[in-house]
């Protein structure tokens, strides 16, 4: 994902926060959105994820 993918996937975390009910959800979606947020602010930088 790069900088302007994790700037778009950025604006879908306030809606994500409302459907999580459980607290260790919460705090993934924060700390995703703290990676999407370092992402998007660094040009030419690119988050991975690793899949299962």
């Amino acid at each position: 994902m790069n900088e302007q993918e994790s700037a778009a996937a950025l604006r879908e975390i306030h809606d994500l926060r409302q459907r999580c009910g459980d607290e260790r959800q919460l705090a993934a979606l924060d700390d995703l959105a703290t990676m999407l947020e370092q992402c998007a602010a660094t040009p030419g930088s690119c988050l991975w994820f690793a899949g299962d």
